[in-house]
C-alpha cells in the first residue's frame, strides 16, 4: 500500500466537497485545520536508526515534487546520489519518458558504483561525489550491496499538499471515531501515506478508499460487494480502520509494530516479533521475504506526515481546507432505482453518485438498484418526508439480477442473443464486442438487464489512458527435457498472503461500433454467425469480458444431498465459497476432505453443498464477484502494451505477480488464457500486460 498520486480533477473536487456530507445533520461545521501538538513520544517514539527515514520522507513529503526523481539507496534513506527532472505532464507519452529517463539514471549509477567495486578509483565529480557517501573504509562488498539498492523516489510534495486539504472535510470525525475507541488521535494521518486522502483511490492488487483495505481484510469488518464496497464510504472505512489497528495493537503492544501491521499484516509482524523482538531490531535486521521497502518504511513514512500534516504552515503556508456539508440520511425500505430517484427528486445522478461512494457502478448504469437497508445520504435541501414520499412510489421487492453466458463450442454472437431475448446490439454494448462480434469459448458474456444504460467504447488510441482491445500471440510451451518448476499453491485463504521467440502482440484498433438498425438477434454482417473462436487460437484479450471458468462443471447427489463441482479461479477462497452458499466454511473442508490451514490452488477441483443455495445463484454471486473485481482494476488503470516475459527456475505465478510483474494473478491468467501455471517450465514464454495509472 503506498502513495497514490494526482492532480484534483473536476470530478475529485467535487468528491472531496461532498465527502464531507457525511460528517453532521442539518447544519454546517467548520472543519478545524490540523493543530501543532507536542510529540506523543510514548506512543509514536522516533528511534535513532530511523531518524534518516523520518527525515527522507520530509524531505519527500515537502521539498521534492512530482517534477523530481530522488536517486538514492533503499536501505541508507540519508544516502543520496543526485536528483532527475521528470516530465509531469498527464499524458502516456510523459509516462513512458519518465520510465525511460528513471531506468537510464539508475543504469548510469549502477556503473559508476560497479567502477568503485572494482576498484576504479573516481574521477568526475559525479563519481567522486558518490564516493564521498560511503565510509573511507567502505570495500568491494559495500559497493555491490549498494547496486542491488538503487532506487528513485518521486517527490509528493504536491500531492501531500492536496491531500491535507482534502482531509479538512473529515478530519475532525475521524478523530472523533479514534478517540472514541480509546486510540491515539494522531493515528487520523495515517491517510496521508495510505492514499493522501483520496477518496477515490484504488491499487493494483485491489485495495480500495483512503484506508487502503484489501478484499479480504475489509471483509472482516465492512460489506464488500458488487453493489456496496463500504471501503470507499471515508467514514464506515475509518471506523474499521480504527478496529484494525486496536487489535495489531492488542497483539503486538507498540504502536511502531501495529502501525507496521497495518502494512505488512498482523501475521507477519507476529513472526517478525518472535524472531527479532522490539521493532528497532525489526527495522535494522529483519530480513522477512515480503519484508521489503514499503513494510520497513511504513512507520517512518507515518512519522513524517504526521508532523508535516501538524506543522503545515511550515511548509506549504496557510491552506483553505475542504468543509463537511450537512446531509439528509434515509435508509432505503425496499430496492431503488438510482436514475428514476434522482430524477423525481431533480438532482442530478453525479449528486448521489458523490454522495454515496459506497455504491458502485452498476447502480448509475442501471444493471442494479439502489439495496434495500442501505442508508442513503441526500441533500439537506431535501426533507425525510419528500425523500420518504417519493421513495415509497419507486421501491422494488427484488434486486435486479445479474445473468451471464459462458460461450461453448458451436455458439455465436446471434445466437447467445436469442437464447436470452436480448437485442443483439445491447449484448455487443455490454461486452464491449467488436464490430464482427466475434466470441471464443471460455468467455463469460454479461447478460445485459432492462433499463440499462449503454454507451459504445471510443474507438481510437488516443494520447490518454483509454482502454485498449489488445491481440494477443499466445507464446508456445517448449518441449523439455527438464523438471517442472517447482510451484506452490497459490494461497487463496484470508490473511495469506518455445523454441521460436513469440513477438510481443500488436494492438489494433478497437472495432466496437454497431451497425445502423441492428434489430434482436438479427445477426450482423459475416459477425455474429461466426461460431465460437478456439481459444488456443491467438484471441482478443477483451478486457470487459470475465474468462475465468465461473460455472459448476457438474452437479450429482452424494449422501442424498446435491453437490456440484468447481475450478478454483483466481481470487477465491474457501470463506467466499461458504458466504455465496451461507455454510460455514468447515462444511467445505469436510465434503473436501480439507485439513484446517490446507490452501488452496487455481483451477483446483473443489466439491460444494448446493443444499441452501441454488446452482444458478452460486453461480450468479461468483460472476458478479470476478465482475467487480475487474470493473475495480480498469476504472483506475489501463493497459499500455503488452511484453513477453520468460520463465525462470522457481517462478510460480505468485511469485511473478507480487514481486516480478507488480500484477494481480487474475490479469496474468487473463493474457494467457491457454497457460498452466501450475506446472510453468523454465524458458517458457508468457505474456504479460504493461499497467499504467489512469491519469
Amino acid at each position: 500500500m503506498g502513495i497514490f498520486s494526482g492532480k484534483l480533477s473536476g470530478a475529485g473536487k467535487i468528491i472531496c466537497l461532498a465527502v464531507g456530507i457525511f460528517l453532521i445533520t442539518g447544519s454546517l461545521v467548520i472543519a478545524a485545520t490540523p493543530e501543532t501538538e507536542k510529540p506523543m513520544v510514548e506512543n509514536f517514539p522516533v528511534h535513532d536508526s530511523i531518524k534518516p527515514n523520518v527525515a527522507f520522507w520530509t524531505d519527500m513529503f515537502t521539498r521534492y515534487t512530482r517534477s523530481q526523481g530522488v536517486i538514492h539507496d533503499a536501505r541508507n534513506l540519508d544516502r543520496i546520489y543526485g536528483v532527475i527532472s521528470l516530465d509531469t505532464a498527464r499524458t502516456r507519452t510523459a509516462e513512458k519518458n519518465n520510465k525511460k529517463k528513471k531506468k537510464a539514471a539508475l543504469e548510469a549509477h549502477k556503473k559508476i558504483l560497479l567502477n568503485l567495486a572494482s576498484g576504479k578509483l573516481p574521477r568526475s565529480q559525479k563519481e567522486k561525489k558518490m564516493a564521498g557517501l560511503f565510509p573511507s573504509k567502505a570495500g568491494p562488498e559495500h559497493f555491490k550491496q549498494a547496486v542491488r539498492e538503487l532506487r528513485i523516489q518521486t517527490g509528493l510534495a504536491g500531492q501531500f499538499k492536496e491531500g491535507l486539504i482534502r482531509s479538512g472535510a473529515v478530519i475532525e470525525k475521524f478523530k472523533e471515531i479514534f478517540n472514541s475507541h480509546g486510540l491515539p488521535i494522531d493515528l487520523v494521518y495515517l491517510p496521508c501515506v495510505e492514499s493522501s486522502f483520496d477518496f477515490t483511490a484504488y491499487s493494483k492488487f485491489g485495495a480500495a478508499g483512503i484506508w487502503q483495505f484489501t478484499r479480504g481484510t475489509g471483509k472482516r469488518y465492512m460489506k464488500i460487494g458488487y453493489v456496496v464496497d463500504q471501503r470507499r464510504d471515508p467514514f464506515i472505512s475509518t471506523q474499521s480502520a480504527a478496529l484494525l489497528l486496536k487489535r495489531n495493537y492488542t497483539k503486538l503492544r507498540e504502536w511502531p509494530l501495529a502501525i507496521t501491521a497495518y502494512n505488512h499484516g498482523l501475521n507477519g509482524m507476529v513472526r517478525a516479533k518472535k524472531q527479532k523482538g522490539g521493532y528497532e531490531n525489526i527495522f535494522n535486521t529483519f530480513q522477512g521475504r515480503s519484508f521489503k521497502f514499503a513494510s520497513r518504511n511504513f512507520y517512518s513514512e507515518f512519522l513524517a506526515a504526521r508532523y508535516v500534516a501538524k506543522n503545515y504552515k511550515k511548509y506549504f503556508g496557510n491552506l483553505v481546507f475542504q468543509k463537511p456539508i450537512p446531509f439528509t440520511p434515509f435508509t432505503t425500505k425496499g430496492y431503488l432505482p438510482a436514475k428514476a430517484l434522482a430524477q423525481s427528486l431533480n438532482l442530478d445522478i453525479q449528486t448521489i453518485k458523490t454522495l454515496n461512494p459506497a455504491l458502485r457502478k452498476p447502480v448509475f448504469d442501471g444493471r442494479k438498484y439502489i439495496p434495500k437497508g442501505f442508508e442513503l445520504r441526500l441533500p439537506d435541501t431535501i426533507t425525510h418526508d419528500t425523500i420518504t414520499r417519493i421513495a415509497a412510489g419507486l421501491s422494488k421487492k427484488k434486486q435486479k439480477p445479474s445473468k451471464f453466458h459462458r460461450v461453448q463450442k458451436g455458439d455465436t454472437a446471434g445466437a447467445i442473443a436469442r437464447i436470452h431475448s436480448v437485442p443483439l446490439k445491447d449484448l455487443i454494448l455490454a461486452n464491449g464486442l467488436s464490430r464482427r462480434a466475434t466470441v471464443y469459448i471460455g468467455q463469460n458474456l454479461r447478460i445485459p438487464v432492462q433499463d440499462e444504460i449503454r454507451t459504445p467504447k471510443k474507438q481510437t488510441i488516443p494520447e490518454s489512458s483509454a482502454p485498449m482491445p489488445l491481440k494477443i500471440q499466445q507464446p508456445k510451451i517448449q518441449q523439455l527435457k527438464t523438471q517442472p518448476l517447482k510451484t506452490q499453491p497459490l494461497k487463496t485463504q484470508p490473511g495469506e498472503s518455445p523454441q521460436s521467440e513469440p513477438q510481443p502482440p500488436k494492438i489494433p484498433p478497437l472495432e466496437n461500433t454497431v451497425p445502423p438498425g441492428t434489430a434482436v438477434a438479427k445477426p450482423l454482417p459475416g459477425g455474429t454467425q461466426t461460431r465460437a473462436i478456439p481459444i488456443l487460437e491467438e484471441p482478443d484479450i477483451n478486457l470487459e469480458i470475465v474468462t475465468s471458468n465461473l460455472k459448476i462443471q457438474k452437479t450429482y447427489i452424494k449422501n442424498k444431498n446435491l453437490v456440484g463441482i468447481i475450478r478454483v479461479a483466481s481470487e477465491e477462497t474457501l470463506g467466499h465459497y461458504a458466504d455465496w452458499l451461507q455454510i460455514p466454511t468447515q462444511k467445505i473442508r469436510t465434503l473436501n476432505n480439507f485439513p484446517y490451514g490446507k490452501s488452496i490452488s487455481i483451477d483446483q477441483k473443489i466439491i460444494i453443498p448446493l443444499k441452501t443455495t441454488k446452482p444458478e445463484r452460486f453461480e450468479e454471486l461468483r460472476y458478479e464477484h470476478h465482475k467487480e473485481i475487474e470493473e475495480d482494476f480498469f476504472e483506475s488503470f489501463f493497459i499500455g502494451s503488452v511484453e513477453i516475459y520468460e520463465i525462470k527456475n522457481g517462478d510460480t505465478i505468485w511469485s511473478l505477480c507480487i514481486n516480478e510483474l507488480e500484477m494481480p494473478p487474475w490479469l496474468l491468467k487473463k493474457f494467457n488464457p491457454a497457460i498452466d501455471f501450475n506446472s510453468l517450465q523454465p524458458l517458457q514464454k508468457i505474456s504479460y500486460p504493461i499497467i499504467s495509472k489512469r491519469l
